[in-house]
């Protein structure tokens, strides 16, 4: 009799924690040590509460079937985005989220298998967690699948799509690129082409981002549609802006400069074309057209700032970027407007050198070294008054800077 009691009460409790749902770990590192141990992969949901989505998912979660699968095959964790602690988690791996909610699963050791975005019913999920085990399904094997051949445009889109979210900008790129190639150019007004513009790119040279960033209205209509009105222009805004501010923007062409600054008016942004481009026009301007012209465009918008620790900027961004001292004389005067303005011993310093810098761009040593001494002086009183962190780190960057100058000018 004991021992049947015992087993009535085993079995009701084995069906009541399935009945409850999906098991959550507390913590993503006790999440990943208890997969370890019982060799299972972990699915994180990454979600964030003010998420109408995000919470329409809460009851297909808890459903029994959805329960009993997850439970059985993965060990599972609730990522909340707003969370910064459990963020980090996100950052430490280096993955960047184009949207929420989204399910990720991980092998045992952390490395991605598997993505979705979910499709709300208990068939489904159980589905997405398949997916995630099997390895001619999963996205984390797509790369695989890639270079044995394949361009199905489900496997491309999927591959592209994680690819973003590990932030590999280089593969990301190459398989965007084939999978515009192989879509069908009769559906390129689709939803399901917008998703892929929206959630696969990180390149705006690619042909679903020009046609996209031309058709925004359409992308309006489904955006609307969902109640998610202006998310096209955040969407395309944040494209523009990878490219504006890419390693490689520094090389880019006049040309490819100007196709830029038309995106940024195409999604309203026209205000903002200058403050954002002209570094790198600025660049295109001196490979192809000379530095005169650059100074001459720079010039432009020194005459209508009256910040000085703008003044200054400009002049780092000569001493770093002009190949000589040709027109270090017109530079001067910008450091000597902003001087007398600065306030803080910190933007003193700062200022005093990039005077130097620009000094020995000139080519006078003489004046380079007491503009450096000023800088020193100044330098002291700043780490005197820094009481934050961060104001303490960057007066120690800068007199690691103003030490290397001096020992370049000794």
């Amino acid at each position: 009799m004991k021992k049947i009691l015992l087993s009535t009460i085993f079995l009701l409790s084995f069906c009541l924690a399935f009945s409850q749902g999906i098991k959550w770990e507390p913590t993503i590192q006790g999440a990943f040590a208890k997969a370890k141990a019982q060799n299972k992969p972990v699915f994180v949901e990454c979600f964030h509460p003010n998420c109408p989505i995000c919470m329409g998912l809460e009851p297909t979660l808890k459903n029994a079937e959805v329960g009993k699968f997850y439970n059985q095959n993965f060990i599972n964790y609730k990522l909340n985005l707003s969370d910064a602690k459990q963020v980090k988690f996100l950052t430490e791996k280096k993955i960047y989220l184009p949207g929420f909610p989204l399910f990720l699963y991980f092998d045992k050791n952390q490395n991605i298998l598997h993505h979705t975005d979910p499709i709300n019913t208990p068939k489904d999920f159980v589905n997405h967690g398949k997916s995630a085990l099997d390895p001619n399904i999963q996205s984390g094997s797509a790369w695989k699948r890639y270079q044995a051949g394949s361009r199905d445009v489900g496997m491309l889109s999927n591959l592209a799509y994680l690819l973003r979210i590990t932030q590999d900008t280089t593969r990301n790129i190459k398989v965007a690129n084939d999978l515009y190639m192989a879509y069908p150019k009769d559906k390129l007004s689709s939803q399901e082409s917008w998703e892929i513009a929206k959630k696969c790119l990180m390149d705006v040279d690619n042909g679903f981002a020009e046609f996209w960033l031309r058709n925004l209205p359409t992308a309006k209509k489904y955006e609307d549609a969902k109640g998610h009105a202006g998310n096209e222009t955040n969407a395309m805004g944040m494209l523009v802006q990878m490219a504006i501010y890419s390693p490689k923007a520094s090389k880019y062409s006049l040309a490819k400069v100007n196709k830029l600054k038309q995106y940024m008016n195409l999604i309203g942004a026209g205000q903002y074309v200058t403050s954002n481009t002209w570094q790198i026009e600025s660049q295109a301007l001196i490979r192809e057209q000379g530095q005169d012209k650059a100074m001459s465009f720079i010039q432009n918008m020194v005459s209508q700032t009256a910040q000085p620790q703008m003044l200054v900027y400009y002049v780092t961004f000569y001493n770093v970027n002009f190949p000589d001292g040709k027109l270090a004389s017109q530079v001067r005067n910008w450091i000597n407007t902003a001087l007398p303005q600065l306030k803080t011993p910190l933007d003193i310093a700062n200022a005093r050198y990039e005077s130097a810098r620009l000094y020995k761009k000139a080519g006078d040593t003489a004046k380079a070294k007491q503009e450096l001494a000023l800088a020193k002086t100044s330098l002291t009183g700043a780490k005197a008054k820094a009481t934050d962190a961060n104001s303490k780190k960057v007066a120690e960057n800068l007199g690691n800077s103003i030490n290397q100058l001096g020992t370049q000018l000794n």
